[in-house]
């Protein structure tokens, strides 16, 4: 593990500025926006549930902005680059979208000129790097196929033919989580949960809401836009650090020790996150937490300016942070009360 944290850590250095910019920007959404970061280094899918107007299509827009895959125009709500275009794709889903308005409409010309039949590709979904799903529980059972395609295998299937796309991080946001048994496998695929809250609420202080209003109000009308603070080159360079760590799984250089006396706690927490059906805790997404585990703990290790790291029991606290199935604080008020975890 510390060999690989040693051959990364300027990479994860890299990440945690990028969180800093965004945490300067955002108002009390340190959660969401390191669940954010989470997603983009291990290139799995990140669910953002909160109601409207909490920021979180304005949130991912902004880390792309930094990521320089979305242009400074669009960001501060000007004209320019149609924003489907190139490496960053954003759609609003409903009952009635189709799969052509994602990965694209057949060129009717084409076909009646040279008998071809063939998708205008440009733009759509299967050629971003990026790509944000609004209200994706909202989609058809015909798009929800699709996705599930799209986030297992990175590809798509048109007329039989498996096509690659260039997908290293997906975003989706919802209202509610849903309960539905027909969109279990698709919200399980999201192994990232990450909630966010308005700040009204009964017994509202004058401190939280001023700083809400400072915040945002700058980032809606004068968002700061600082070429120093991109990174354009980070998704590639990730990318490099998800290899590493099959090459070296592969090796038998990053390995799971059964010795190790994290696991007791691990095989607590889960244990217990079933208990009290916070989560059903899925094989494939208790193996796929252990990565974001790896991940968060390098990230604090680059952010604290640590040369040598292990996991530690507070570490798992990302399992209790972005694995919840439901919301439901009693629950997890018990949970932390049982495990003597911090909150």
């Amino acid at each position: 593990m510390n060999q690989l944290f040693q051959a990364q850590r300027k990479t994860f250095e890299r990440v945690a500025r990028i969180g800093d910019h965004l945490q300067k920007r955002f108002h009390d959404m340190q959660d969401p926006i390191n669940g954010l970061l989470l997603a983009a280094v291990t290139g799995e899918a990140i669910l953002l549930v909160g109601p409207p107007g909490t920021g979180k299509s304005r949130l991912i827009r902004s880390l792309c902005n930094l990521l320089g895959l979305l242009p400074d125009e669009i960001l501060r709500g000007q004209a320019g680059k149609d924003e489907r275009s190139g490496e960053y794709f954003e759609y609003l889903l409903t009952q009635f979208t189709e799969p052509s308005e994602l990965f694209g409409f057949f060129d009717i010309v084409k076909l009646n000129k040279q008998s071809v039949l063939e998708r205008k590709q440009d733009g759509m979904m299967q050629q971003a790097q990026v790509v944000f799903l609004d209200e994706v529980f909202n989609a058809s059972s015909a798009i929800l196929n699709s996705l599930l395609t799209f986030m297992n295998e990175r590809r798509f299937h048109d007329r039989g033919e498996a096509v690659e796309t260039r997908l290293q991080l997906l975003v989706s946001a919802t209202n509610h989580t849903p309960t539905e048994p027909h969109l279990a496998a698709v919200y399980d695929r999201f192994l990232l949960r990450s909630r966010l809250n308005n700040v009204a609420h009964p017994g509202l202080r004058q401190e939280p809401l001023t700083r809400l209003l400072q915040a945002a109000w700058t980032e809606s009308f004068a968002p700061e836009i600082k070429a120093a603070e991109k990174d354009t080159k980070l998704l590639g360079d990730l990318v490099l650090y998800r290899k590493a760590v099959s090459e070296m799984t592969a090796a038998g250089r990053l390995v799971i020790d059964p010795n190790h006396p994290v696991l007791s706690k691990l095989t607590a927490l889960v244990g217990s996150m079933v208990k009290f059906e916070l989560s059903e805790m899925s094989n494939r997404r208790l193996v796929k937490m252990i990565g974001v585990v790896l991940a968060a703990r390098m990230l604090r290790a680059a952010r604290a300016g640590e040369t040598a790291i292990d996991i530690e029991p507070r570490d798992l606290n990302i399992i209790m942070e972005y694995s919840i199935d439901r919301s439901d604080p009693s629950g997890e008020a018990k949970l932390r009360q049982e495990l003597e975890m911090r909150p």
